[in-house]
This record gives structure tokens, C-alpha cells and sequence, in this order.
């Protein structure tokens, strides 16, 4: 997966191995920055709606938690469509006024990825089924979701520390995911 915001900035200055090393390795602590940084900081959403409608994007987190466990979403949202906050009502008279609807983007930039992270005790196949919650998540963030102009994609990771039900997990992965990505700046 990656996200393509090479556009924005400086061109001439490429994050080389050593910034990734040392970006990893300054990470410490529960909380990190969020919003329009780092992978984030050329992301927007409403790209459908046209250069003066887009919202802008970011890095977006959010967890749930149940009892000793947590599932958390990191985010980078760049997407095609609107973020919907749980208000959206998309009817085919809102589309038909789109000048011209779906208009396809031939650099092909737009898209919403992210990982799930969880200390569940997970294999592989689990943590594949828990990505798909993620995804779940996301269709109920986005309006619309996962169109032909988007990239999207997610990954699970657990650290294995606390046993628990894979679609407890999951169900948990959409929660998170939805929530992360509702938290990006309406404005």
C-alpha cells in the first residue's frame, strides 16, 4: 500500500531509508501527532466534488476498547468520495448534479489506507478477516466507498497478548476505522 502525495512540497526532497529508521525510532510514547503531517499532509477528501469542494484529509486514529482489549485505526485519508459523518444521505438527484459525475482522474491519486492494530492473540488468517472489518469501516465513512478512483486498503497486526473472538475483533476494526476516519476536519 502506499500513498502518493509526492505533489506536494518540496520535489526535490525524497524521504530516503535512513528518515524512515529514524522516524520509527523516535515514535515512543502512547500518542503521536494526527491531521494533515507526514502522510497526511497532502490528503483530502471530496475529490468527486471538485478542486474548490475538497475537504481536507490527514492521518486519522481512534481505538476501542473492551475490557483488556484494544483495537486501534491509523488512517491516511485521501479519498475520492465524502467523508459521511452518519448524516449523508446520497440520493441519485445529489450525483446528477455533479458537473460532470465520477470524472476520472487519470494520475489516480485518491485512496484510504490504513492498519489495524490489535494485542489480541491473532493468526493469520484472523488478522486477514479483521482487515476485512476494516474495510466495513470505511464504507460506512465514506460516501461513496471504494470507488473505481481509490486505492484502498488495510492491514491487521496483533501482538498476541490477550486472548479473544476474531469477530469480536473485527466488529471492533469497523468501530475504530469508521471513527478515524469520521475524525478528519470537516473544514
Amino acid at each position: 500500500m502506499a500513498l502518493f502525495d509526492l505533489a506536494v512540497g518540496n520535489s526535490s526532497v525524497r524521504p530516503t531509508a535512513e528518515n524512515g529508521y529514524q522516524a520509527a525510532s523516535s515514535a515512543t510514547g502512547p500518542s503521536f501527532a494526527v491531521g494533515r503531517i507526514g502522510a497526511g499532509v497532502g490528503a483530502f477528501t471530496s475529490h468527486w466534488r471538485g478542486e474548490g469542494d475538497r475537504k481536507p484529509g490527514g492521518i486519522q486514529y481512534a481505538e476501542t476498547v473492551l475490557g483488556d482489549l484494544v483495537v486501534g485505526a491509523l488512517c491516511a485519508v485521501n479519498a475520492y468520495g465524502d467523508v459521511d459523518r452518519g448524516n449523508t444521505a446520497v440520493s441519485l438527484d445529489s450525483v446528477a448534479d455533479l458537473k460532470p459525475p465520477f470524472t476520472y482522474s487519470s494520475d489516480r491519486v485518491h485512496t484510504t489506507i490504513g492498519v489495524v492494530i490489535s494485542n489480541a492473540r491473532l493468526d493469520k488468517t484472523a488478522c486477514f478477516v479483521v482487515a476485512q472489518g476494516a474495510h466495513d469501516g470505511l464504507s460506512r465513512a465514506l460516501t461513496p466507498p471504494h470507488t473505481r478512483y481509490d486505492g484502498d486498503g488495510f492491514v491487521a497486526v496483533a501482538t498476541g497478548e490477550v486472548e479473544a473472538d476474531v469477530d469480536t475483533v473485527r466488529l471492533m476494526a469497523l468501530d475504530a476505522v469508521c471513527r478515524a476516519i469520521r475524525s478528519a476536519p470537516e473544514r
